[in-house]
C-alpha cells in the first residue's frame, strides 16, 4: 500500500466513518477549538537549493467538532518559483479536521494540496504537524497555538532562546525582553550549509504587542544578513527585518517568522539560570533540516524520554527525494539538562525551556541547517473502569512510540492501562492463544490478536496478518466482558523493530547469535562480540506478511519462510548484501529472523564499505520503514578489507541529526 494512498484513505474514510473498516478515533476534536495563531512555511528544494517558497500566517479557527475556517485577510507570500498544487486564498476558507483522545489528528490541506492533511500532534494547545504525505515535491512546517486575551506587553519578560531556519541558512537569536517594549542587544548565530558561521549584536531593539502577537523590529535589517535571496512575487515589500512572533497563553514559548519572509521561528523562554528541566515522558515534535548534498527533510513524530538519558523516538519524515517514510531511532541526552545540551552526532543543539519538563527546541550547526520543537503530552484524565492508553501502542522489540504505527504480524505492547486483565498471565509455550487470562485484544472491531501476555496495566499481542486490510486499525480490549476506550493508530507495510538484551526493547545490544565460521554459536554480548565475516542471526518483529500465509500467532515452519516485503540491513550504513535467510524465526511465535554477514573492518583511513571494531548501529529497511536503533558490538578477528569490498547502504536516510551511524551510544 502506497503511503500517499493511505493517508487519502484515512481522511476520506474518517469523517464520517470507514465504508466497512475501522474509524479515526475522532474523540480529541474538542482538544481544538476557538481561535489559533498559525505559520506555515512550504519549500521545494533540490540538492539544498530553493526553487520555490510560500509563507502562510494569520487566524484559524477550530470549531471542536471537525471544521476549521482560515480567517479572511490571511498573508501568503509566494517567493520565486511555482510549487506545482499549492493554491491558497486571502479570502475565509473552511476545511476538516480529526483529532484522537491523545492528541494525534490531520486536517484537509491550509494550501489545497488535493487528498492530502497536515497531519499534526497537539498538547497543551499547541500544534506541529506536517503535510508528508504529498506527491507534489514540497516540503512543510506548520505551528499553531492558542489566541489568548491575557497577553500583553508584559507577558514577554525574561530569557528567550530562538531558533530560526530559511533553507539554506539558520540562526539563533538571544532575546531579553523587559516587559516594556525594550529588548535592548540582541545577539544572532547564523549558520548556512556551506557552513559558514555568522555572529551579529544588534542594539536598541524594540518590540510592540497588539491582537494577541509580538513584533520585533530591528534598526537595521538584521534578518537581512542571514536570509539572503528569494523577493516575493504577489506585491509584497520583502525583507523590512520585521519579526511577528506569537507565544503561547503562559508565554514559555514562542513561534512567528519574518514579516515577509519564508523561514520560520521557534523559541523558549529559557529555565533559570543553573536550574535543571530534564525531559522526561512522551513528547511530541516536528522539524526541517537540511543537508546540502541532499536536500530538505520535514517531519513530524514523537519521543520517549527515559530515565537514565535513553531516547527511543518515530519520525513521519518527507525527504529531498520526496519519499514518505517511518524511522525510529534511539539517542541519549544528558540526565542533568541545564538549559542546553547537543546531540551525540555534533549537528544539533538543544534548549530545554522553562515548565515542567521544558518545551524543547533544535536549531542546527554549521552546514546543518535544521530546526525543531518538541512538546511535552499531557495525558487526558481516565474515565473508563477498563482504560486502553492510546499513546500506549509500543513496538515490543524496539519501543518505538505509538506514532510509529503498526504492521501485520507486529510485536506490540500496550503500556499504562487500566484494569487490563485480572490477573498476569503469560501464554504456554506454542502458538499464541487469542483469550489469555479472560482477556482478548480486539482488532477492528472483530479480529481476535494472539496474546503473549496480560496485566493490569500492560498486555503484549500480535497484530494480526488480516490488520493489512485497512489503513487504519481500531484496538480495543475486553477484560471478561468488560470493554475499553478504542484506541487508533495507522497500518504500515512493515515497522522493523530489532529485540535487544536491555530490559527496554530497541536500547542497547542487539538480540543475536553468532555463528562463526569454526562452528558453534554464541550469543553476542559486549564480552562476546561479533567479528567481521561471522554469520549472524538477528531476532525482530514488524516486517509484513510471510510467504505462504502463516496463521496469526502460529509457530515459524521448521523449514523456513520468506516475506512479500523487500528488507534490506546496514551496519553502520555499509550493507551487508544478499540475506542468506529472511522470515519468520522457525519453531519460535510472533519473531522474525534475519541471517547475514558482518561487514569486513577497515584497514586504512578513509576506506568505504567496511566498518570499524567498537559498537556499530542497525539498520533495517522496509519498503516504507528505516529503523536504526539497536547496535552489535564487533570485534578485530575475522575478515578485515583489502578493499572496499562491501556496497555502501542506498537511498535510506543517514543525515538525521539524532542518528548516529557510528553506533555512538
Amino acid at each position: 500500500m502506497k503511503t500517499v494512498s493511505k493517508i487519502l484513505l484515512i481522511f476520506a474514510a474518517a469523517l464520517p466513518a470507514f465504508a466497512s473498516g475501522p474509524a479515526w478515533d475522532s474523540s480529541g476534536n474538542g482538544l481544538l477549538n476557538g481561535t489559533y495563531y498559525f505559520r506555515q512555511v512550504i519549500y521545494q528544494s533540490s540538492s539544498g537549493s530553493l526553487s520555490g517558497a510560500y509563507t502562510y500566517y494569520g487566524n484559524i479557527s477550530f470549531n471542536g467538532a471537525g471544521t476549521y475556517t482560515l480567517a479572511a485577510g490571511t498573508t501568503f507570500v509566494q517567493y520565486t518559483g511555482s510549487i506545482p498544487g499549492v493554491s491558497v486564498s486571502t479570502a475565509a476558507a473552511t476545511g476538516t479536521y480529526s483529532v484522537s483522545s491523545s492528541g494525534y489528528g490531520f486536517m484537509s490541506s491550509t494550501v489545497g494540496l488535493t487528498g492530502v492533511n497536515v497531519v499534526f500532534l497537539v498538547s497543551n494547545g499547541i500544534i506541529v504537524g506536517s503535510e508528508t504525505e504529498n506527491s507534489s515535491g514540497v516540503n512543510d512546517m506548520f505551528v499553531a497555538v492558542p489566541y489568548s486575551t491575557s497577553l500583553s506587553l508584559s507577558s514577554l519578560s525574561g530569557t528567550y532562546t530562538i531558533a530560526s531556519m530559511f533553507p539554506s541558512a539558520d540562526a539563533t537569536y538571544q532575546l531579553t525582553p523587559n516587559g516594556s517594549s525594550t529588548l535592548g542587544t540582541v545577539n544572532i548565530s547564523g549558520y548556512s550549509t556551506s557552513g559558514t558561521v555568522a555572529t551579529q549584536n544588534s542594539s536598541g531593539v524594540k518590540f510592540a504587542y497588539s491582537n494577541g502577537a509580538y513584533s520585533i523590529s530591528f534598526p537595521t535589517n538584521t534578518s537581512a544578513n542571514f536570509y539572503t535571496g528569494g523577493t516575493p512575487t504577489n506585491g509584497a515589500p520583502g525583507n523590512t527585518g520585521v519579526l511577528f512572533l506569537y507565544s503561547s497563553p503562559d508565554s514559555n514559548f514562542v513561534f512567528g517568522g519574518t514579516q515577509y519572509g519564508f523561514d520560520m521561528f521557534v523559541g523558549v523562554r529559557n529555565a533559570p539560570s543553573g536550574s535543571n528541566t530534564p525531559l522526561s515522558g512522551l513528547y511530541y515534535e516536528a522539524g526541517i533540516d537540511n543537508n546540502a548534498s541532499t536536500g530538505l527533510d520535514t517531519y513530524y513524530g514523537s519521543f520517549n524520554a527515559l530515565q537514565g538519558g535513553s531516547l527511543i523516538g518515530h519520525q513521519r519524515l518527507l525527504s529531498a527525494g520526496f519519499t514518505s517514510e517511518g524511522l525510529t531511532y534511539y539517542n541519549t541526552y544528558p540526565t542533568s539538562i541545564n538549559g542546553t545540551y547537543t546531540d551525540s552526532s555534533q549537528t544539533v543543539n538543544y534548549t530545554v525551556g522553562q515548565g515542567p519538563n521544558g518545551i524543547r527546541i533544535g536549531y542546527g550547526t554549521a552546514g546543518y541547517p535544521a530546526i525543531e520543537v518538541a512538546l511535552p503530552y499531557t495525558p487526558p484524565t481516565v474515565t473508563q473502569s477498563v482504560y486502553l492508553d492510546p499513546t500506549g501502542i509500543v513496538n515490543t522489540a524496539s519501543s518505538a512510540p505509538y506514532t510509529a504505527g503498526v504492521s501485520p504480524g507486529d510485536f506490540i505492547t500496550l503500556y499504562n492501562g487500566v484494569n487490563l486483565a485480572n490477573s498476569t498471565t503469560f501464554a504456554p509455550p506454542g502458538a499464541f492463544p487469542t483469550t489469555l487470562g479472560g482477556v482478548t485484544v480486539i482488532i477492528d472491531g472483530v479480529i481476535q490478536a494472539p496474546i503473549y501476555y496480560v496485566s493490569a496495566t500492560q498486555i503484549s499481542f500480535l497484530m494480526p496478518y488480516e490488520a493489512s486490510t485497512f489503513p487504519i486499525a481500531s484496538i480495543q480490549v475486553n477484560n471478561n466482558g468488560t470493554t475499553s476506550n478504542i484506541a487508533t493508530t495507522y497500518v504500515n507495510v512493515t515497522t522493523p523493530g530489532v529485540f535487544t538484551a536491555s530490559p527496554v526493547g530497541g536500547d542497547g545490544i542487539a538480540a543475536m547469535f553468532d555463528y562463526p565460521p569454526s562452528g558453534g554459536a554464541f550469543i553476542v554480548s559486549a564480552n562476546n562480540p561479533a567479528n567481521p565475516g561471522d554469520r549472524v542471526a538477528l531476532f525482530l518483529s514488524g516486517l509484513g506478511a510471510p510467504f505462504p500465509s502463516n496463521g496469526d500467532g502460529a509457530l515459524g515452519p521448521h523449514f523456513g519462510d520468506s516475506l512479500v516485503q523487500t528488507i534490506n540491513v546496514d551496519v553502520s550504513g555499509v550493507s551487508v548484501g544478499t540475506l542468506p535467510y529472511l522470515g519468520l524465526a522457525p519453531d519460535l511465535a510472533g519473531l522474525y529472523q534475519i541471517n547475514f554477514n558482518i561487514p569486513a573492518l577497515c584497514t586504512a583511513s578513509g576506506q568505504t564499505g567496511c566498518i570499524t571494531s567498537g559498537n556499530n548501529s542497525i539498520g533495517i529497511a522496509g519498503p516504507d520503514s528505516y529503523s536504526n536503533e539497536s547496535y552489535i558490538p564487533v570485534g578485530t578477528g575475522g575478515t578485515v578489507a583489502a578493499v572496499a569490498a562491501a556496497q555502501t547502504s542506498s537511498a535510506r536516510r543517514k543525515t538525521l541529526p539524532r542518528l548516529s551511524n557510528t553506533g555512538n551510544r
